[in-house]
């Protein structure tokens, strides 16, 4: 999918004192946010922005050879043995472009009006602003229904909030996630804050500067309507076209699903992923399995396994700090390269796995500044695909009442936890979550593990409309309006004797099974849940959970006890 997108000037960086001025424009189209900031530590911030460039530029998947300069040749070589007749037809082409200019001549004017147009638009709307909002947002979802690929928009996201500035992006082939996180105290504010999110324009020139800012040659961080800048004396409007396949939002819809189950958290050292990493650039494989195999027991050192040549990297300070003893495996390991030139400057690297085959994060932090790497089960299973984590979140049965109360209230707040918005609101603790999960679904929330809330992160103009497509859902809407599905939660005595059940016994965790009669036969899934709704751990006797143990997302039945458990407590 083809699109286009605008921004006030292309992203530059020019030199100011001491120090250098970056310009990253943000699209014409987004809400306004402000901010103007000294980076302290500017150093680890360039080099954390050059790590996420790298991120948005990667494509791990295998590509077509570009033949574009061979046609090109064949064409010329076709030119020269045109007939005369055809040489004369070519002839005419000087005369077409000279209309063209013409015609271009003719738009500029045309142009200029426009904008003095939008101006007075602008100008009429700030004493009428409401009717102003609810007629873009009509606009907006008028070309979100008619013409897709003309509004969707897919360069990096900046956050601007009160403890933080977030910026996140993900790889071309959607399989990676990336976040930087420059936390206030590393900003030393020059102005008037206004909180909110929108795109940045990220070009290769500028992550070429980034590589310049040193400490003593600092960086100025400045977001506002005119974009994410530091100032610039750019000019122009700069137009460019992006290929973006229409699972954007899902996509980080999945990502902060994923990052708030279950899993197991580990710390290494620096110099042991450098080493997987050197290992992995010296050799290639020619044959599987090409997977990382973590070896972890608790209070020993972590071990790593790289096959399939069987070699091992030894963990030398850090020990497992977990309670049982687990093997895990994880692909699409050459995706971590993104870290080679910011391992150096760090001490340790913090790793979250949910399990074997599914998404893994990888964090680290230099002089404060955060950058946060998530990967998906796999290269070829992007974070859109199969794997519907968002599914296994609380999130069905909320009003829409109550769902624009929750919006306005974490957009007051920015950023709110269950059991707050539950507070001021005097809701359940399951209704408050029910509510920002949803928020999530649509593109206005995020989920931040690192403070274990939800902020408001508005990605869109507008909501997104939700899809019911899904087979597995609809399978389980199925079978639950039949009444073929029952539900009992398992009892505390039950779960205490059981060595299997204990390990993910919790004192805010409780644990449910179910019995769906599909038309497949008779399946008994059986997961474990905590105070916000979401599922921490599953399993089920089906032929799916059996083969892929999870890594495709839930199976319908795990869904169908989940949709089932929410009717009998509405009820």
């Amino acid at each position: 999918m083809e699109f286009t997108q605008s921004y006030p000037y292309p992203s530059s960086a020019s030199p100011r004192g001491d120090g250098l001025d970056f310009s990253l424009p943000t699209e014409a189209a987004r809400p306004g946010v402000r901010l103007e900031a000294l980076v302290l530590h500017s150093r680890s911030y360039g080099r954390l922005m050059g790590a996420l460039h790298r991120v948005v530029s990667q494509q791990a998947l295998f590509q077509q050879r570009d033949h574009s300069d061979y046609q090109e040749w064949v064409q010329g070589q076709y030119l020269e043995e045109l007939s005369p007749y055809l040489a004369a037809l070519q002839g005419r082409l000087p005369k077409l472009q000279s209309e063209l200019d013409d015609l271009k001549t003719q738009l500029e004017p045309l142009d200029a009006r426009a904008a003095e147009l939008l101006a007075q638009v602008q100008k009429l709307s700030t004493g009428n602003a409401k009717n102003f909002r609810d007629a873009q947002y009509k606009f907006w979802k008028f070309l979100y229904s008619h013409d897709f690929k003309l509004w969707v928009v897919l360069d990096p996201v900046v956050s601007v909030h009160p403890d933080a500035v977030l910026f996140e992006v993900f790889s071309l082939d959607e399989s990676s996630y990336a976040q930087v996180r420059v936390p206030t105290e590393n900003l030393d504010s020059l102005g008037d804050v206004t909180y909110g999110t929108t795109n940045v324009d990220f070009s290769q020139a500028l992550a070429d500067e980034l590589a310049r800012v040193r400490d003593y040659r600092a960086a100025f961080l400045s977001v506002g309507s005119g974009g994410v800048s530091i100032q610039t004396t750019a000019g122009g409007r700069v137009e460019k076209k992006i290929d973006l396949p229409p699972s954007w939002v899902r996509g980080f819809l999945q990502v902060g699903s994923a990052s708030s189950l279950a899993n197991t958290s580990l710390r290494l050292s620096a110099t042991t992923v450098s080493e997987i990493l050197r290992l992995l650039s010296a050799r290639r494989e020619s044959n599987g399995p090409r997977s990382l195999r973590f070896y972890l027991a608790p209070g020993q050192r972590p071990r790593i396994e790289i096959e399939p040549w069987g070699e091992f990297v030894n963990e030398p300070r850090f020990v497992y700090e977990g309670k049982r003893e687990s093997t895990i495996r994880i692909w699409g390991r050459r995706r971590l390269s993104v870290l080679d030139e910011i391992l150096p400057h760090a001490r340790e690297v913090e790793v979250r796995l949910l399990g074997d085959g599914l998404p893994s994060f990888w964090a680290l932090e230099l002089e404060g500044h955060r950058f946060e790497l998530g990967l998906s089960g796999w290269t070829q299973n992007d974070w859109s695909a199969s794997a519907r984590f968002d599914l296994l979140a609380s999130g069905r049965g909320v009003s829409e009442a109550k769902l624009e109360q929750a919006a306005r209230e974490l957009e007051s707040h920015l950023a709110l936890s269950p059991a707050r918005l539950a507070e001021l609101t005097d809701w359940s603790r399951n209704e408050a979550t029910s509510a920002l999960q949803k928020l999530c679904r649509q593109g206005r929330a995020l989920y931040d593990s690192k403070i274990d809330a939800f902020r408001w992160r508005q990605l869109l103009p507008f909501p997104v409309p939700e899809s019911d497509a899904d087979k597995k859902l609809a399978s389980a809407h199925r079978w639950v309006n039949a009444k073929r599905v029952k539900v009992e939660a398992i009892p505390e005595a039950e779960v205490e004797a059981s060595e299997f059940l204990v390990r993910y016994s919790a004192p805010d965790v409780d644990f449910y099974r179910a019995e769906v009669t599909s038309e497949g036969g008779q399946f008994r899934p059986l997961w474990a849940r905590d105070l916000d709704g979401r599922v921490r751990f599953w399993q089920c006797t089906c032929g799916e959970f059996r083969r892929d143990k999870g890594r495709s997302g839930p199976c319908a039945h795990l869904l169908a006890g989940l949709e089932q458990l929410e009717k009998e407590r509405a009820q």
